[in-house]
């Protein structure tokens, strides 16, 4: 599997420098490991070319061009060390802000995860662009911080966890698992089972990984969830979690309810208390 996530991360354009394979392995790069770390919430700037290089670049000239600038909105544990390295949510906001909840910074503070975002890029951009966003936002954290490969994923509220849904599924490779917010891959009640005549090339490896699906009782959104989630076990998907949250709406879960969602996810790792 390291040998498979080193080959398309390097087919992307994206550095495995800053991975490692085990939460207690460091990545061997002295300089990384002796650098200053920023922390908490901010904001930071790059070009496609700066994050890529110019090869690199030529791989998004579909969506980008080179000279695109992407704005991150990062959230980092205080108390991250590339001793133990982090997990990685790359999160896709269906409006323009992509900060994490505040609500949501204990959670990713006691699992020992980063959150990146792109900002202004909401739903009305178009799909291929967004699903470009999540591996370059990958980029530019493995350029910033050592990574534990084994607890990279993507999420998504609504639209964003549209475009989540399908990059987790055309990068099972990438992103390890999903969490999947009032959204799916737009997928009709109406239509066959996507997947009996076209099934995804990397199915193999989507049945490695861990998704989950996540609705209110009142959100509109509910039966197309349940309809993907069930399409995901008749795929032999076996770890994925339908999570179905009493009274919410088409809206953010609360804290303790995502922290549910992560849970389920970190349980190949070894995170305290996952299972």
């Amino acid at each position: 599997m390291m040998m498979r996530l080193v080959f398309l991360v390097s087919a992307f354009g994206i550095s495995p420098c800053c991975f490692a394979q085990a939460p207690d392995k460091a990545a061997s790069d002295g300089v990384v490991a002796e650098r200053n770390y920023e922390t908490g919430s901010y904001i930071e700037r790059a070009t496609l070319v700066s994050l890529v290089g110019e090869t690199g670049s030529r791989l998004y000239a579909g969506s980008f061009a080179p000279d695109h600038n992407l704005e991150f909105e990062i959230y980092v544990p205080k108390s991250y060390n590339p001793s133990t390295p982090a997990g990685l949510l790359v999160y896709v906001s269906p409006i323009a802000s992509g900060s994490i909840p505040n609500s949501w910074q204990e959670v990713f503070d006691r699992r020992n995860l980063i959150w990146v975002s792109i900002n202004d890029s909401g739903n009305s951009m178009p799909a291929e662009q967004r699903i470009a966003e999540t591996r370059l936002s990958l980029a530019f954290i493995l350029k910033n911080y050592v990574i534990d490969s084994r607890r990279t994923y993507v999420s998504g509220m609504s639209g964003g966890a549209q475009i989540a849904t399908m990059a987790s599924s055309l990068h099972p490779d990438l992103f390890k698992g999903g969490i999947f917010l009032c959204g799916v891959n737009p997928w009709s009640e109406r239509d066959p089972d996507p997947w009996v005549e076209d099934p995804p090339a990397s199915l193999d490896v989507i049945r490695q990984n861990r998704y989950v699906f996540l609705s209110g009782t009142e959100d509109f959104k509910l039966a197309a969830v349940a309809r993907a989630y069930r399409l995901f076990k008749k795929a032999g998907i076996t770890g994925s979690k339908l999570i179905v949250i009493e009274d919410m709406e088409h809206d953010l879960p609360a804290a303790e309810d995502y922290d549910r969602a992560l849970e389920y996810l970190d349980v190949n790792s070894a995170m305290p208390g996952s299972n």
